[in-house]
């Protein structure tokens, strides 16, 4: 009772950090996720720890996360993420001598699974921001079938999931998550001929991921990303068909770059300089991100953390001089300036 107390509180706390972080956040398809009974959530992978919490604020159930083994390394951050309900694999880089763990943490999913919940899963791996939905693992099989060999009597429901940013690397920008029509496992399970199956079962999980995201082959990606130019990224049934048909330049939703307004630029400035504080531990921060898809999830760790921090010790410091009503007003319109901020880009 207390652990689903504490962990809606933060899924509140994370979806307003959310809302102060993205510009737009669309989502398409909830009606598609089953209310009740097991359901196994599988995504692509672009924008780090931002992908799970954008799946975990945005669906109704509560979610139990696969999340890389490095992210455990220290004993509170362990503690904080196991409250939240994120298990840890493992995987070659962190040793073939930890890969034994991963039995018991896959015997913890059939036992979640087991009890009706749900679990997310990104099966490609690793995550990348480019624009295209990578091979998947047999990860997410080895749980769906496992569950079977286990818990005969489980009816599991896979739901595909596609995540697209406008820029995944960017603050004040747009994301939509599209929740794809459920996919029943026990249809594909063949306990007699099971790398044949999960083999199947991978290759329709993949296709519907390819519907629900921007899919650009690897081969050409460069090439068709320059042709597709500014496109809206959030509608990726669209640009799939340019893709598909080569009309590249007639899609309805291409958008023209704008210039930052004057309002936005005067907006910026202002809460560049109400926010210098945290904008510095920023600045400090950034130089130890090794790959792009980590910066979107430092910038809003210390936007969900740093800057409310600030804020409140601001309102507190003002509170002394000046009194609880300067204070108040100091504390609405610094909150206001970084919403108008995001909302207006």
């Amino acid at each position: 009772m207390l652990k689903s107390i504490w962990y809606q509180l933060v899924k509140i706390y994370i979806s307003t950090g959310l809302f102060f972080f993205y510009k737009k956040i669309v989502v398409k398809g909830k009606n598609n996720i089953p209310k009740k009974g097991a359901i196994l959530l599988v995504a692509n992978h672009k924008n780090a720890l931002i992908d799970p919490l954008l799946i975990a604020t945005t669906i109704p159930r509560n979610i139990h996360f696969l999340t890389r083994a490095s992210a455990f390394k220290i004993k509170i951050v362990k503690w904080i993420l196991s409250t939240v309900n994120m298990l840890p694999i493992y995987r070659l880089r962190d040793g073939k001598e930890t890969l034994a763990k991963n039995e018991e943490i896959f015997n913890k999913c059939f036992s979640i699974l087991n009890k009706q919940r749900s679990l997310l899963i990104f099966p490609e791996g690793t995550h990348d921001i480019r624009r295209w939905v990578r091979p998947l693992s047999k990860g997410f099989t080895r749980i769906a079938f496992g569950v079977f060999e286990k818990y005969p009597n489980v009816q599991l429901h896979i739901v595909p999931v596609g995540i697209n940013y406008s820029q995944a690397d960017k603050f004040a920008e747009s994301v939509s998550i599209y929740y794809g029509k459920p996919v029943l496992a026990n249809d594909f399970y063949d306990k007699n001929n099971f790398n044949s199956s999960a083999l199947k079962l991978k290759e329709v999980i993949r296709e519907k991921m390819k519907e629900l995201t921007t899919h650009i082959e690897i081969e050409n990606y460069d090439e068709t990303l320059k042709k597709l130019g500014n496109v809206d990224f959030l509608e990726p049934e669209a640009i799939n068909y340019s893709i598909k048909t080569s009309q590249f330049g007639t899609n309805n939703k291409i958008q023209i770059k704008k210039r930052s307004s004057f309002l936005w630029k005067t907006l910026k400035s202002l809460v560049i300089l109400n926010s210098i504080i945290p904008l510095l531990i920023y600045k400090a921060i950034e130089p130890k991100i090794q790959e792009i898809e980590f910066v979107s999830t430092t910038k809003f760790a210390v936007g969900a953390t740093a800057f409310p921090l600030f804020y409140i010790l601001q309102s507190l410091l003002i509170n002394y001089f000046f009194g609880i009503g300067f204070a108040c007003v100091y504390l609405v319109i610094s909150i206001l300036l970084v919403l108008l901020l995001v909302k207006t880009k």
